[in-house]
């Protein structure tokens, strides 16, 4: 029988089945491509985050650590808590070798000539707040801060320009070779904690043990939040020697448990000075 001239021929079953199986596989390749580069993009960007959080908290604490009071750097590790501490330097310069009131050791002295004025102290700024003098600090027996041996609270720069410093009463054990002083503002702690995958930082604390402080504390519930998600910390310092600075290494491993549980590890190494 012969179809009419105006009817338009469909499509069978089987036309329709086969188009919809190419679609579908011409679909799912192109998805795989796309997805490809967007989860790739993806890794990128959240191990940059990772990279960019390690680094920030490595460049603090080489800003910090730079500043370290000669032989002050303190490592410790109580349980999960690795701790690595310092006294901090504000100023520092000579002493004066000649005049009506110069450095001596072991005896009683309140005062002592510099040799040039402070560069980042005033006589209004250490009556505002407290600064400490430290002189020799060998981190030894009788030449350490921690334990009260060769530091005492500084009271003024009464002189005009102020070449001179008055400080309380204390007794000296040693003379510095090159006539140094030292000028100390607060103590500096950074603590990580794996166990609450944190690392904070603190300062002000009680560093006199010889007052009844601690040297390193490694209460995390102090402190500044500085990172979170630590996976693991190491912290390690060589004293360096007489001509040579010390060297400190700092490891930090911080990892994205929430998405992909990758891990990235930052190493950095800052030279300190140790010479007293």
């Amino acid at each position: 029988m012969k179809m009419p001239s105006n009817m338009t021929k469909g499509f069978t079953l089987v036309e329709l089945i086969t188009v919809m199986l190419i679609t579908g596989i011409i679909s799912m390749m192109v998805v795989n491509l796309i997805t490809a580069p967007m989860e790739a993009f993806s890794d990128m960007k959240r191990r940059a985050e990772l990279v960019d959080i390690a680094e920030i908290t490595l460049h603090k604490m080489a800003r910090e650590i730079r500043r370290a009071l000669p032989n002050s750097i303190r490592i410790s590790t109580v349980g999960t808590v690795t701790s690595i501490a310092f006294l901090r330097t504000i100023d520092g310069g000579r002493y004066a070798s000649t005049g009506s009131n110069i450095f001596e050791v072991n005896k009683l002295i309140n005062r002592f000539e510099l040799a040039k004025s402070l560069a980042n102290l005033t006589d209004a700024d250490v009556i505002a707040s407290p600064y400490s003098l430290v002189i020799y600090n060998l981190g030894q027996t009788d030449a350490d801060a921690y334990q009260g041996d060769n530091i005492t609270t500084i009271t003024g720069l009464p002189l005009s320009p102020d070449t001179e410093v008055t400080f309380n009463n204390f007794s000296f054990p040693f003379s510095s070779p090159n006539d140094r002083f030292m000028v100390v503002d607060t103590s500096v702690v950074f603590m990580c904690d794996t166990l609450m995958k944190q690392m904070k930082f603190y300062s002000g604390y009680n560093f006199r043990v010889d007052l009844g402080g601690t040297a390193v504390p490694v209460d995390m519930t102090q402190g500044n939040l500085l990172a979170d998600n630590i996976a693991s910390c190491d912290f390690k310092y060589h004293p360096g020697s007489a001509t040579r600075a010390g060297l400190v290494t700092l490891t930090i491993s911080i990892n994205d448990a929430q998405h992909s549980n990758e891990t990235v590890t930052l190493l950095h190494q800052i030279f300190v000075e140790n010479q007293p």
